[in-house]
């Protein structure tokens, strides 16, 4: 059988095989959480690879492609057995994703203003690495951190740390980012309403949170079939996705692997200032804001106008559910529902759960909250342990714009025109049951068809 006639699992069990590639996901994956990518979709987790014989094991079981955590861990294994992460949790590396849908010249120009910015923060040690599709992934090593800023253990401070390291490269870029998304000719996909946001076109990704994944050096991306590549720095400029194809690798580069002790204090020092700076202003707003007492509408605001974000938690949740329904309860209070329509909206998304939450429990808040004198919005999108953290944040155009899931309703109904942009009510064609959801309507539409 010649080599263009090997099917594709052969030819990606092949390339599997090869020792040296062994050898760096052995290298790179220990203490890590391991999750490998089938054709259907991600393994079980938490997984690990400890020995050669797991990741064959991997591979025989028809794995494609291989995610590994930023975090370190005392052992991966004991994740789901442990509630505190924080205790399991060792270390953590920083592996900022780049990603520009538009244009792969864009995506190298971004990455090489990322690495110039880590340089400028007296980081001499960063590894690339093509994600193997639209972008690159830079790489800085958890020993280049301090152990403890403030007396804090940097352990504690994920993700929240490396989420503000990646705002703060995202501010201090800025400006050169808009001027290299003009130079490519793609100003109009970036401005808004209210300002020009350059990562709309080519993206510094900061959705960190915990157990954090990104994509293996040497694995295949599941979509192009292309390696994500460890390459040199001073070889983005010449590099070719056709460089990455599964039959010209050579295993030369490793990503992550040098570092000098804390190399990036100083990018730390200056993120957290950033940090700072941004809760003294948002300090700022809540104290402006203090004597305004919110008024929830007269009438109660249709789902079709909620944010992406609250729709997926109103699907179910496998995790997060006490938080999921501690949302809700504040999300629909101030959009206008009454405590009657609440409880019945939360039974019914109770249901949906991977494992509903004791009826005890939900009594008791719904009680809680309909004892309380006053109607407090949800947490803020920024809000530590919440929508990000539980892996339901959405973030599409406008609520990368708003700082609450309150703001986006508001704004969507103020923006939306009243007779151009008006939605049609759906209407079940067979029993003429109406609905506000289009997942539900769809659903229902189907189960009484049947």
């Amino acid at each position: 059988m010649g080599e263009r006639e090997k099917p594709k699992q052969w030819k990606i069990r092949q390339y599997y095989e090869q020792d040296e590639l062994v050898d760096r996901f052995l290298e790179l994956g220990q203490y890590r959480e391991v999750v490998p990518t089938y054709e259907q979709g991600y393994g079980k987790r938490p997984d690990a690879i400890n020995f050669p014989g797991d990741f064959q094991q991997f591979v025989e079981n028809g794995a494609v492609a291989f995610h590994a955590s930023v975090e370190h861990w005392r052992n991966p294994l004991l994740i789901d057995s442990v509630s505190d992460l924080d205790d399991l949790r060792e270390d953590w590396d920083l592996v900022i994703d780049i990603d520009c849908d538009d244009s792969f010249k864009l995506a190298k120009e971004t990455a090489k203003l990322v690495i110039e910015e880590l340089h400028q923060h007296d980081i001499q040690n960063v590894s690339v690495k093509f994600s193997g599709n639209r972008g690159f992934h830079i790489g800085v090593r958890a020993e280049a951190f301090p152990e403890k800023v403030d007396s804090e253990e940097i352990t504690l401070m994920y993700p929240q740390l490396a989420r503000g390291i990646v705002e703060y490269l995202r501010e201090e870029l800025k400006d050169e980012m808009i001027q290299k998304v003009r130079e490519y000719g793609f100003e109009e996909k970036m401005n808004d309403e209210e300002k020009q946001d350059p990562y709309q076109v080519s993206d510094i990704e900061n959705d960190w949170g915990q157990r954090h994944l990104f994509r293996m050096p040497y694995s295949l991306h599941d979509g192009t079939w292309l390696v994500s590549l460890p390459i040199k720095e001073e070889e983005i400029d010449e590099f070719e996705k056709s460089d990455a194809e599964m039959d010209k690798i050579d295993f030369e580069t490793n990503f992550l692997d040098s570092y000098e002790e804390n190399e990036a204090t100083n990018l730390v020092i200056q993120a957290m200032d950033f940090l700072e700076e941004r809760r003294e202003e948002r300090r700022e707003e809540r104290m402006e804001n203090s004597d305004k007492e919110f008024e929830a509408p007269e009438e109660a605001i249709a789902e079709k106008h909620f944010p992406p974000t609250i729709k997926n938690i109103l699907e179910g949740l496998e995790d997060g559910r006490k938080r999921g329904l501690f949302i809700l309860i504040n999300f629909y209070l101030t959009v206008g529902y009454s405590m009657n329509q609440i409880e019945t909206k939360i039974w019914e998304w109770n249901e949906r759960n991977e494992e509903p939450l004791r009826e005890a429990y939900i009594k008791s808040q719904l009680r809680w909250h309909e004892n309380r004198e006053e109607i407090v919005p949800p947490p803020n999108y920024d809000s530590n342990g919440y929508y990000k953290d539980m892996q339901v944040y959405e973030g599409d155009s406008l609520e990368e714009k708003v700082s609450n899931p309150v703001s986006y309703v508001f704004r969507k109904i103020k923006n939306r025109s009243s007779d151009e942009d008006e939605e049609e009510d759906l209407v079940c064609p067979y029993c003429g049951k109406e609905y506000e959801m289009e997942s539900y309507y769809k659903k229902h539409v189907q189960e009484c068809f049947e």
